[in-house]
This record gives structure tokens, C-alpha cells and sequence, in this order.
């Protein structure tokens, strides 16, 4: 099992010492343990290290929906991960229940591997889908 710091230099260091944009699923696989990749539902290898999807003209930050418990404790330790997840109490397409928050967050961002890994190793957190919008 990898320990942290060495999760986060294989995660960090992958993109640079493959000298592309994009992380493989395959890379990530063996750099996480495999329950939680699992938990999200969505091809990796698609976003770039830049947190961008598409191409040319087309880019944009990809989003993404999960559920916590809707309590202080949860809330404050996601957004302790990425402070700027937003939540409500809609229960989105990922389909939270009246007990759990919606919280949505962006992959525009330098650490979205790091932020997508720590949420992955949270028990609440079941699965992270890809938000699509309302």
C-alpha cells in the first residue's frame, strides 16, 4: 500500500516523466488502491493536467457531483479537501437522499488529481459522477 506522500509523488510526477497531458487509467490504477477508483464513474484519462476536457477552442473544466451526510463534520471535511465545492440540498442527478448533501466541484484546477484522490478515500462518499447540469 502506498503511503500518502508517495501516492501524491506517483500522481504529481506521472504526467511530467510520460511527457503528456493526461493520465492513464491504468497508471492510476496502480497508484490507487482499487475499491476507490471505483468510486468514480468517469474516464480519467480524458482531463488534462490542466483539469481541461475537449480540445482547440472546446475546453472547459469538467464537473463532477457526489453525496456526504448532510452534517457540519462531513461538510467541513470535504471542503477542508477544496474549499471551493459548492452543496445544497437538491438531490441532483446523482440522486442524494433528504440525509445527505449535493456537493459539486470543477477540475480546473493544477491538484484536481490529489482532490479527486483524497475524496475517493472517504467511507461516506459512495461514488462521484460527472455533473451535468439541471
Amino acid at each position: 500500500m502506498f503511503s500518502r506522500i508517495a501516492l501524491m509523488i506517483v500522481l504529481i510526477a506521472s504526467p511530467i516523466s510520460l511527457g503528456c497531458k493526461t493520465i492513464h487509467r491504468s497508471l492510476l490504477q496502480s497508484a490507487l488502491p482499487p475499491l476507490s477508483l471505483n468510486k468514480i464513474t468517469f474516464d480519467l484519462s480524458q482531463i488534462s493536467s490542466e483539469g481541461l476536457v475537449g480540445s482547440g477552442d472546446g475546453l472547459r473544466s469538467l464537473s463532477y457531483e457526489f453525496c456526504i451526510p448532510a452534517n457540519l463534520q462531513s461538510l467541513a471535511e470535504v471542503k477542508a479537501i477544496d474549499s471551493t465545492f459548492q452543496h445544497s440540498r437538491s438531490p441532483g442527478r446523482i440522486r442524494c437522499t433528504q440525509e445527505q448533501y449535493l456537493v459539486i466541484g470543477e477540475t480546473h484546477k493544477s491538484n484536481w488529481r490529489t482532490i479527486l484522490t483524497q475524496l475517493t478515500q472517504l467511507n461516506y462518499i459512495q461514488r462521484i459522477d460527472q455533473f451535468l447540469g439541471e
